[in-house]
């Protein structure tokens, strides 16, 4: 089989385009996640009966339904009850909805990680509770959560994926539609797969870069 390079730079404009919404949607998911996941694992943790279950059963509830089920639930089940999303803005809710979960329970475990004598310290000294997460116990917490948190935002580019099932023309959906009409797969995956891997190395980077910069500060 012969890798047909001006069938590619045909098509490759719509693949670029796939590839810039990939990126807008993750960064959009993740703007989404990353505080409802922090206020969820604070809640998950929290002295107050209510709010620990609440979190514990939305989290253990998004956990185990397939991310394609919510995906589908926003597209499909949403406008049954009168919410009438955009695929892409029903792909970035039900992405960022089980995200928030995944995302909480690294997010928790970082909190773990603090010696629950900072927490009795702070309360000794006067500080009010949200003062002594910003100040004393998320700057410790987040060296704990880089790792798993530059995990999970490669996750969910790839969910990314799913979006186009529901008719948004990212990366994987524009790739797709490009081999129904063309009969042609192996150089739309390529480049996909190239540029999947390029923006997951970047974060990879990221995660590296973030670590050194923490280890020298904590050192």
């Amino acid at each position: 089989m012969t890798f047909d390079t001006a069938l590619l730079a045909k098509h490759l404009p719509e693949l670029l385009s796939g590839f810039r919404l990939t990126v807008l949607l993750a960064i959009a998911i993740l703007a989404i996640s990353t505080p409802a996941a922090l206020l969820l694992a604070l809640a998950r943790e929290s002295a107050v009966p209510a709010l620990s279950w609440l979190s514990a059963a939305y989290v253990n509830t998004f956990r185990a339904l397939p991310v394609l089920v919510v995906l589908y639930f926003t597209f499909y089940g949403l406008p049954q009850f009168g919410i009438s999303l955009s695929s892409v803005a029903a792909a970035m809710l039900g992405i960022s909805i089980a995200s928030t979960a995944y995302l909480s329970e690294d997010m928790r475990a970082g909190l773990r990680g603090i010696d629950p004598g900072q927490y009795q310290a702070a309360r000794a000294l006067g500080l009010p509770y949200w003062r002594t997460i910003r100040r004393v116990i998320l700057p410790q917490a987040i060296r704990i959560m880089i790792a798993p948190y530059i995990t999970r935002a490669i996750i969910i580019v790839k969910a990314t994926s799913i979006a186009g099932l529901v008719a948004v023309s990212e990366l994987t959906g524009q790739a797709y539609g490009l081999i129904s009409i063309t009969y042609r797969a192996i150089e739309f995956l390529a480049v996909a797969a190239i540029l999947y891997l390029a923006l997951n190395a970047v974060l990879a980077l990221l995660q590296s870069y973030a670590e050194r910069r923490f280890a020298r500060a904590g050192g």
